[in-house]
C-alpha cells in the first residue's frame, strides 16, 4: 500500500472536492459513470432529459422554470433517457456513438470535449509536513556505509546511482596519449556578413582529417586509438566535426587563453561536434523474448525470474522490457482523461498514451545466472507488475557501438547572425542546435569544455549510448528563442547510466533535463544553474534520475505529472531523487503505480516564508483548473508535493548521495581518484 500526505481544502463543497480527486485519479469509481437515480433532471418536451451542467440545458432562468423537473428514476420510467451530452451519460448519440461516460468527443463535435477537472476550489490551503512512516530511506550506518530501507510494503527501494558514468565510475577517465598535434592556422580573421564573430582560415577539413587518421589506427585493449591535440589559440571552422570511436579531441583549456573553436553552421542547426560514430543496439536474430515470471518485480531490483534462462549466459547484453497494458495507462490517468483536463479545442490536440508506445526497454548486462534467475549489472528504475503487463527479456548486441571517444579542454563557440530578431518557431539564427551531441557510443566522455551560443544543448546525450560521463563543463550565453524545445543546457535523450558531474548552465529553460521514456539510472551531481528554468525529467515517464546537490536558486526542480502540457506530457518522472538540492521550489509528486514514487530529501536553501520551508512545496497552492484563480501549469491535479519527503528544513548526511554510494562500492581512495580525475 502506498502512503501519501493528506490535503486540507477549505471553502470547498464535497462535490467539487470529488471532482478534483477524480482529476487526480483518486476517486474515479465514485464519480465515473451515470448519475444516481435520485438526481434531479429537466425535461423540455423532447424525448430526453438533462442534468445540471449539461451544455444543452438552457442557462436562461425563465426558460429553465418552464421545464418539468423530476428524478432520473422517474424520467427513465417514462422512457426519457439522459441526453448524450450530459455529464456521466451513457446514452449513445451524435459525437458519442458508443455511449461513453463524459463524452470523449467523436468527429462531428469539434471543440466540444468536456473538461473533467472544473471547477477549482475557492481556496486550497497548505498542511503541516508529516514525515513518511518509511523514513529515513537512507541513513549512515555504524560502519560508515549507507543503510537502505524500502519505501513500500512490496520491497521497492532506492537505486545505487554510483554505477553511472564511464566504466561505471569505477576508474578515472583515461589520459589517452597524443597521436597528432595541430597548431592554429595563420591568417587574418574577417567579418562575414552580420555574424557575431569574424571568421579566419578554415580548419574544419584538416581537424577532421586528423581525427579520421587516428580513427584508422588499431585500437588498444580498451578501445582507445589516440588523441588529436589542438594547441592553444583560435581555430575557425566552416562546418561541424565528428569525433570517431577510440579518438579524443583535446585542447589546452576552455578559457579565453586556451583552445577556442569558432564554428559556423552555414545553414543553421545541427551539432557543432558529434561524439561517436557507432551504430545501434540491435536484437539478436532468432532469439525470442523470454517472459518474466515474477508476479511483481520491485523497483530497485537486480534479479529476475524467467520462464527459461537457457538461451542466456553471463556477459550477455539484454533488453529488459516493461510490456505495459492499457490498465497501467488508465491507472496513471494517461488515457482519455488527458484530453479532458481542459477539454474543448485544446483537448482535441492532446494525445492519450497508447500501450504500444510505452513498451520501455532497459539495456543491461547479465552478471550471473542461477537456474532461471538472472542477476543484472545495474538496478532497474521501475517496477514490473503482471497485472499491468509484466515484462520480458531479450538478448541484444552492442557490438555496433563505438567506445572510448572523448572531447576535452575546449571552448566551442557557435557563431550566429546578430541581425535575426524574430523569436518565433521559424527563426533561424544560423547557429548550431547542440554544441556536443553524443550518440552511438559507450564508455565515452566530455570534460572541461565550455559551449557558447547554441540554441538547444551545450551537451546532449542521445540514443544508443551507455555509461557516458560529462564533467566540469559549462553551457553559457545561448542564442535563440526561450521557448519549448530549446535551451535544455545539459540533456539526456537516450541511453542509460549517464553522469553529469560539476556542470554549469546559464540562461537555460530546462538546465538539467531528461526527455521522454528514458530509463536510468542517470545522475546530475554538484551541478549549478544561474538564471535557470525548471530542471526535470520533462515528459512521458522517464525513470531513475538523481539530482544530487543541484543548485538553482532562481530556478526550480520538479518530478511531477505535467498533465496535458504540450501534446500530453503527463507523468514526466518516476523514481527521481532530489538530494540536498537548493532551488526556488522543489516539487515531487507520487505516481499512482505501486512501485514508483518521487523523492525529495534534504534542502540547502534559506527559509522561504511564502512556502514555509527551505524551497519545498509539500502541498498544493495551484489547483491547475483553467479560468480560475488557481490556474497553473499542473493541469487538473489537486495534489502537489505528494511524493516522499524528508528533512524539508535542512540538508542531510551524507552530503552527496552519489559520492557516498561510490565510496561504499569501490572504497574511499579509489573514489577520490575518480571524482578528482
Amino acid at each position: 500500500m502506498k502512503l501519501t500526505m493528506r490535503l486540507t481544502i477549505s471553502s470547498l463543497a464535497i462535490p467539487v472536492f470529488a471532482v478534483l480527486l477524480w482529476s487526480a485519479g483518486l476517486l474515479a469509481a465514485d464519480v465515473d459513470g451515470k448519475p444516481s437515480a435520485d438526481t434531479i433532471v429537466y425535461h423540455g418536451g423532447q424525448g430526453r432529459v438533462h442534468v445540471e451542467g449539461c451544455r444543452r440545458l438552457t442557462k436562461d432562468p425563465a426558460e429553465l422554470a418552464k421545464m418539468k423537473k423530476m428524478t432520473l428514476a422517474e424520467a427513465e420510467a417514462q422512457g426519457l433517457p439522459l441526453c448524450s451530452r450530459c455529464p456521466g451519460s451513457t446514452t449513445p448519440g451524435k459525437g458519442n456513438p458508443q455511449g461513453q461516460p463524459s463524452d470523449p468527443g467523436q468527429p462531428g463535435q469539434k471543440g466540444k470535449l468536456d473538461s473533467w477537472v472544473n471547477p477549482a476550489p475557492a481556496e486550497v490551503t497548505q498542511e503541516d509536513f508529516v514525515p513518511s512512516p518509511f523514513a529515513p530511506l537512507i541513513s549512515m550506518g555504524s560502519d560508515g556505509k549507507l543503510v537502505y530501507r524500502a519505501y513500500s510494503e512490496k520491497g521497492d527501494k532506492l537505486m545505487d546511482w554510483s554505477h553511472c558514468g564511464y566504466k561505471n565510475s569505477s576508474v578515472p577517465l583515461p589520459n589517452v596519449p597524443v597521436a597528432v598535434t595541430l597548431e592554429p592556422l595563420d591568417g587574418e580573421a574577417k567579418q562575414v556578413g552580420k555574424l557575431a564573430y569574424p571568421m579566419g582560415p578554415d580548419s574544419q577539413k584538416r581537424i577532421q582529417e586528423a581525427i579520421d587518421k587516428v580513427a584508422a589506427k588499431a585500437p588498444g585493449t580498451d578501445g582507445s586509438r589516440g588523441a588529436v591535440l589542438l594547441k592553444k589559440g583560435t581555430y575557425y571552422l566552416n562546418g561541424p566535426l565528428t569525433v570517431r570511436s577510440g579518438v579524443v579531441l583535446r585542447g589546452e583549456g576552455d578559457g579565453d587563453d586556451g583552445t577556442i573553436l569558432i564554428m559556423r553552421s552555414t545553414k543553421g542547426g545541427g551539432n557543432a561536434i558529434t561524439l561517436g560514430d557507432g551504430g545501434a543496439v540491435a536484437p539478436i536474430d532468432g532469439q525470442a523474448a523470454v517472459r518474466i515470471m515474477d508476479a511483481y518485480v520491485p523497483s530497485g531490483s537486480l534479479t529476475l525470474a524467467l520462464e527459461s534462462a537457457g538461451q542466456f549466459k553471463a556477459g550477455d547484453f539484454v533488453h529488459v522490457k516493461k510490456t505495459v497494458n492499457q490498465a497501467w495507462i488508465d491507472l496513471l490517468g494517461m488515457g482519455e482523461r488527458l484530453r479532458h483536463i481542459r477539454g474543448g479545442k485544446e483537448g482535441e490536440k492532446k494525445k492519450p498514451w497508447k500501450p504500444e508506445a510505452y513498451q520501455i526497454s532497459h539495456l543491461r548486462r547479465i552478471e550471473s545466472i542461477a537456474g532461471n534467475t538472472i542477476t543484472l549489472d545495474a538496478i532497474l528504475p521501475q517496477s514490473f507488475d503482471q497485472e499491468h503487463g509484466g515484462g520480458a527479456v531479450s538478448k541484444v548486441s552492442v557490438d555496433a557501438l563505438g567506445t572510448h571517444a572523448g572531447i576535452e579542454s575546449l571552448q566551442i563557440v557557435s557563431n550566429y547572425d546578430t541581425t535575426v530578431k524574430d523569436t518565433g518557431k521559424d527563426a533561424n539564427f544560423f547557429n548550431f542546435t547542440n554544441g556536443i551531441a553524443i550518440k552511438g557510443t559507450q564508455d565515452s566522455w566530455v570534460q572541461n569544455c565550455t559551449i557558447k551560443h547554441v540554441s538547444l544543448a551545450g551537451v546532449s546525450i542521445e540514443a544508443n549510448t551507455r555509461q557516458i560521463t560529462v564533467r566540469d563543463c559549462k553551457s553559457v550565453a545561448p542564442v535563440g528563442p526561450n521557448r519549448g524545445g530549446l535551451r535544455y543546457a545539459f540533456k539526456i535523450g537516450g541511453g542509460t547510466l549517464h553522469l553529469f558531474y560539476n556542470c554549469y548552465s546559464e540562461d537555460g529553460r530546462h538546465d538539467f533535463a531528461i526527455g521522454s521514456r528514458e530509463t536510468g539510472p542517470f545522475a546530475f551531481v554538484k551541478c549549478t544553474a544561474i538564471r535557470g528554468g525548471q530542471s526535470e525529467p520533462h515528459h512521458r515517464w522517464s525513470t531513475g534520475a538523481l539530482y544530487d546537490n543541484v543548485i538553482t536558486k532562481d530556478g526550480t526542480v520538479a518530478a511531477i505529472n505535467r498533465g496535458d502540457s504540450g501534446s500530453g506530457h503527463g507523468w514526466a518522472a518516476a523514481n527521481t531523487m532530489f538530494w540536498n538540492c537548493d532551488a526556488k521550489s522543489v516539487v515531487v509528486m507520487d505516481p499512482e503505480t505501486e512501485g514508483e514514487n518521487n523523492f525529495a530529501i534534504g534542502y540547502r536553501g534559506t527559509f522561504d516564508p511564502e512556502t514555509g520551508s527551505q524551497a519545498l512545496f509539500y502541498a498544493n497552492n495551484r489547483a491547475g483548473s483553467w479560468g480560475t484563480p488557481q490556474e497553473g501549469k499542473f493541469y487538473g491535479y489537486a495534489l502537489m508535493g505528494s511524493g516522499h519527503i524528508e528533512s524539508p528544513n535542512g540538508p542531510v548526511k551524507p552530503d552527496s548521495l552519489f559520492e557516498q554510494q561510490l565510496i561504499d562500492r569501490i572504497g574511499k581512495d579509489r573514489a577520490a581518484k575518480v571524482l578528482k580525475n
